[in-house]
């Protein structure tokens, strides 16, 4: 990560962020030798299997980064084990006004209010037909009326090894909430009926005791449903006034105090068997090391990817086998 930080992390953080992300989506296009820039190790002790799909390294891209599915390619070719590319929604969506994505580069955060923005689940099945991607794609869905959802699903579902229902509630900071555990469970059942692909559910994180029982009860909730496995966790909604909106979802080092902690208690109400895969502000093989303790399967990286470059996932392959 030597080259980024000394120069590409400073060219990139010139742009706006909405800017230096489409000039990445460029660079990701060009026939780069991105399986040496991204550097990853290929040990044989990274190799784990999360809900039967055999992963190379339990590092993962998260939802967001590739909003359209068309850079798989060079994405997977970084090294990662696997790429969450959306998330989709069944039309097209533009997302909020901008600005919508501000840097905190002080506490390595960010705060997005995107609200969506893709081409939508068939111009997206398309994209992702014409790829070959050398890591397993999963495919982030939107949690919209079941409907729009399953018919999503189908759209996607024959080019991804898995699904992950972006499900985050904004009221389980509130404590439980019968409506939003009956809603789940009935989009759960609904997708899992119709795809062999393993289900994920991405969760909202927790930082009260009341969130806590919510956020509980719904991963107990898509686990009784059908739902192959738990993502922990989305973004914490914060309020900023650098955004259109005034508010946002939070990523980054801010969460990673909460992540091995939301972790290891998803794990314990799930029973400990149940698939877990941990997001929230991971930036180092500690890091890594400490959620797959927590009982966590996989990770997934998003913004330290943002701030360290495309080598973030050959430094953690690297770190893991070197500490393991």
């Amino acid at each position: 990560m030597g080259w980024y930080s000394a120069v590409g992390r400073r060219a990139f953080f010139a742009l706006s962020p909405e800017a230096s992300h489409r000039v990445a989506g460029r660079m990701l296009s060009l026939p780069l030798p991105w399986v040496r820039i991204g550097g990853a190790s290929t040990d044989p002790s990274l190799a784990v299997t999360l809900a039967g799909i055999p992963l190379r390294n339990p590092v993962g891209l998260a939802a967001g980064f590739d909003k359209t599915g068309a850079h798989v390619d060079a994405l997977g070719a970084l090294g990662f084990g696997y790429v969450v590319v959306g998330t989709f929604t069944r039309e097209p969506r533009k997302g909020n006004p901008s600005p919508r994505i501000a840097r905190f580069p002080r506490q390595r955060s960010m705060v997005n209010s995107m609200g969506l923005p893709n081409p939508g689940a068939e111009a997206s099945a398309t994209t992702l037909g014409a790829r070959t991607a050398p890591a397993p794609v999963f495919v982030s869905i939107a949690d919209e009326p079941r409907d729009a959802a399953v018919a999503t699903l189908e759209l996607l579902s024959p080019h991804a090894a898995a699904i992950e229902l972006n499900a985050s509630c904004p009221n389980v900071e509130w404590g439980r909430d019968g409506g939003d555990e009956a809603h789940l469970a009935e989009l759960v059942k609904a997708l899992a009926d119709r795809t062999d692909r393993p289900l994920f559910v991405k969760l909202p994180p927790f930082l009260t005791d009341a969130a806590r029982d919510g956020v509980l009860a719904l991963a107990r909730v898509a686990q009784d449903a059908g739902a192959a496995g738990i993502t922990c966790s989305n973004t914490h909604p914060v309020a900023t006034e650098r955004l259109a909106s005034g508010k946002g979802g939070l990523s980054g080092r801010a969460l990673w105090p909460h992540t091995p902690k939301i972790v290891a208690a998803v794990a314990q109400a799930t029973g400990g068997a149940f698939p877990v895969n941990a997001c929230g502000g991971i930036f180092t093989p500690g890091d890594v090391r400490a959620c797959l303790d927590a009982g966590a399967t996989t990770v997934q990286v998003y913004t330290s990817f943002i701030y360290d470059g495309p080598g973030i996932v050959g430094m953690l392959t690297r770190g893991i086998v070197a500490h393991s």
